[in-house]
């Protein structure tokens, strides 16, 4: 995930509704005083409310859908992509490792029990270890850039004499 992939939105809370449809909120944030953006929330912050200063990131493939969410005013935030992690292989994950221990005990009979250990070492790097680091890296750039971002457009806010 590059910076390109990710985009940034600093504004004022303008409206919080829940979102039946999605069992989540829609979360309307203005940017100007003609820019409105309405996107989609699973989570909500408990002590966000209208008029609050917020700063979001969406991603350039699903721009309504939120990522991370720091609720500048008190300082609170949730980030969506360094949450996404689980702990326990799934029923899939099962599956496939049965699968194959079965293969390995057929075709290599006694030699299957260190073929199949390496398998599943091997198994668990590529579904779960380097995606992990991957979301783990990419939520840090995520609240590198968020920062950066807000500092400029603060500071740019701050020059033309636009603070509310």
């Amino acid at each position: 995930m590059d910076q390109k992939d990710f985009r940034v939105i600093h504004g004022w809370v303008d409206d919080i509704v829940r979102d039946h449809v999605r069992s989540g909120y829609r979360l309307r944030v203005r940017q100007d005083e003609w820019q409105v953006a309405d996107l989609a929330l699973d989570q909500m912050l408990c002590s966000m409310k209208l008029e609050d200063e917020v700063s979001v990131v969406v991603a350039s493939t699903r721009p309504g859908r939120v990522l991370v969410l720091v609720d500048r005013t008190t300082g609170e935030g949730a980030n969506s992509v360094r949450e996404g992690r689980r702990r326990w292989p799934s029923e899939g994950d099962l599956l496939v490792i049965l699968a194959t221990a079965g293969y390995f005990a057929i075709a290599l009979g006694w030699m299957a029990l260190p073929a199949l250990l390496c398998f599943v070492l091997l198994y668990w790097l590529l579904t779960y270890r380097i995606p992990e680091a991957n979301r783990r890296r990419a939520a840090a750039r995520i609240d590198y850039l968020i920062d950066r971002e807000y500092r400029r457009w603060h500071a740019m806010r701050t020059r033309q004499g636009g603070v509310r």
